[in-house]
């Protein structure tokens, strides 16, 4: 779970904070567990063409799971269980991208069922003996991002390292 102070909170200008929202600079987990980041594309309604990448922490598997039972797929960007030491094999936090989310289900109980990018199964450590009958239903597969898929901007100016090459040219070519 993640909690916070009030020092840490941050004065959001209120015109631009939805209603109940609070904005924190920092938090702290309380549970050494493994949690996730679950990004998703929120698309504009007004501006055709228009997004932006939202990016969510969840703190339990079950509760990825519920989320994502109600978005689209094709919204989702992206999904990273970050691993506490006591589950990674280098002794500090880790992460591990998450390419397929599956529900388990038998009668002694549900759990979550990852898979990461290089295909290995994987859980959160919190899992009943499943006895047959054992069901898998599939909740998500996340797409590998296509190569040189830009990030969702509006920006129409070439970037930055174009320009820098321009000026160093004609900087050379003045002296």
């Amino acid at each position: 779970m993640f909690v916070s102070q009030p020092q840490y909170e941050f004065p959001f200008p209120p015109a631009l904070e939805q209603p109940g929202s609070q904005h924190w600079r920092m938090v702290e987990l309380t549970l050494h567990a493994p949690w996730f980041l679950l990004s998703v594309e929120v698309l504009d309604a007004e501006i055709h063409d228009c997004s932006m990448t939202r990016t969510i922490c969840i703190a339990w598997d079950y509760d990825l799971a519920e989320v994502l039972r109600g978005l689209d797929p094709d919204l989702v960007r992206g999904i990273v269980c970050m691993m506490p030491a006591w589950a990674s094999p280098n002794g500090q936090w880790s992460s591990r991208e998450v390419r397929e989310v599956w529900m388990c289900s038998s009668p002694a109980g549900q759990s979550v069922l990852l898979l990461d990018t290089a295909g290995q199964e994987f859980d959160c450590g919190l899992v009943p003996e499943h006895v047959e009958p054992t069901t898998k239903d599939l909740l998500l597969r996340v797409s590998p991002a296509k190569p040189g898929r830009q990030p969702h901007s509006r920006r129409k100016t070439p970037p930055a390292g174009n320009r820098r090459t321009r000026r160093a040219s004609a900087r050379k070519d003045a002296t």
